[in-house]
């Protein structure tokens, strides 16, 4: 089987989820970085984003973003599944898929940027050499800076301040501990195979926590299995050396581990507040702009609904609002709808025993859609 190329980098959030998919999936492909010359002329002209991470699949097709690549291989690639068979198993699945990002995204980049002093002599350099690998210090710090003052610049769009930080140590303490007691006995979140879930998580806890050295080793201290089970992630085998008596499949009659509900119910509580805003955001610019085109990019970068005001742990947070996230979101729900008679009251069971009952009331005046690596209406 010819082979797929994932375009990243190590110190990617969003590549981390693709590349512990690709290796459990027992997908075969190769890494390579944006200074790879077929992703300056080839892959980013295709797609016509220079984000990563990116796929190159066999025939030539490109695929950027990591939900997208989720959705896109996961059709060509359905064994062993990526998502548990049990319906509320998948919908906690789908669940997670959808509010990791919204819930931690924020506590991800503060551990990484605000904590500069000890962290940049390690992330300033893993992304100067993203592209300029075989660069002197000089050189890739040269593109470290530029990397970091452009995430600087987002300090403003994602409202954090000091006044933050004490609330988002807390959140990542939160995910720790409940994470800490599910690997003590489970290998993955859903029993014995990893599911998009597991590899969701992988942004936030790999990309950044597990490897930038001021939340790694506050890891490491509170959280040592989690740690590891970030490095097993990693690898291409499905059974966990110290949990070798795992059978490599979903647990059965549709169990979920009390932990995991735990960290479902915590990340819910954290994204649901985000998600509803973004959506009455999303209603406000449908109404404000009633003739943009159908099936055109909503804006020619990033595409937000303006900004919000939050209740962050008890702080007010003005942030931006994402409408990735809610695209997210709309294809959870977009399963939901479909199911009918006791699969949706099982459902709509286990969203009321989480706290997650505003998700599936949030406005939908125009459905999203992605065409051609960029978010439009329909």
């Amino acid at each position: 089987m010819s082979k797929y190329t994932l375009y990243g980098s190590y110190a990617s959030y969003y590549t981390a989820k693709s590349r512990s998919y690709l290796r459990k999936k027992g997908i075969p492909f190769e890494e390579r970085i944006p200074a790879h010359p077929r992703f300056r002329e080839y892959v980013r002209p295709t797609s016509g984003k220079h984000h990563i991470p990116q796929i190159e699949a066999p025939d030539g097709t490109v695929v950027q973003d990591s939900t997208a690549i989720f959705n896109f291989l996961e059709e060509r690639f359905p064994e062993p599944a990526a998502r548990p068979p049990g319906i509320r198993q998948q919908w906690a699945c789908r669940i997670l898929e959808a509010v990791i990002d919204p819930a931690l995204l924020n506590m991800a980049w503060h551990f990484r940027w605000n904590f500069m002093e000890t962290n940049y002599g390690f992330v300033g350099r893993e992304f100067g050499r993203s592209f300029k690998p075989r660069g002197s210090d000089a050189e890739v710090d040269n593109y470290g800076q530029v990397i970091a003052d452009r995430m600087s610049g987002y300090r403003q769009s994602m409202g954090i301040t000091e006044r933050h930080f004490p609330a988002l140590v807390q959140l990542y303490d939160d995910v720790l501990d409940i994470l800490e007691a599910h690997v003590t006995t489970r290998p993955y979140l859903f029993g014995g195979l990893p599911s998009i879930a597991d590899h969701a998580l992988m942004g936030p806890l790999f990309g950044h926590l597990a490897r930038d050295p001021e939340p790694a080793m506050r890891m490491k201290k509170r959280a040592p299995r989690v740690f590891r089970w970030t490095e097993h992630m990693n690898t291409p085998e499905i059974i966990w050396p110290e949990l070798y008596d795992e059978p490599p499949q979903y647990l059965a009659n549709d169990e979920i581990p009390e932990s995991t509900l735990a960290l479902l119910q915590l990340l819910v509580s954290e994204a649901q507040q985000r998600l509803r805003l973004t959506a009455e955001g999303f209603a406000n610019w449908v109404r404000d702009t009633p003739d943009h085109s159908a099936n055109t990019p909503i804006a020619k970068g990033e595409a937000h609904f303006g900004q919000a005001l939050l209740d962050f742990r008890g702080e007010p947070l003005r942030t931006t609002l994402n409408a990735h996230f809610l695209w997210v979101w709309q294809g959870t729900q977009d399963w939901l709808d479909n199911l009918h008679g006791d699969d949706r009251a099982s459902c709509d069971t286990l969203l009321r025993e989480i706290g997650g009952d505003q998700l599936v009331a949030m406005p939908r005046p125009r459905r999203l859609c992605r065409i051609n690596n960029a978010l439009c209406v329909s």
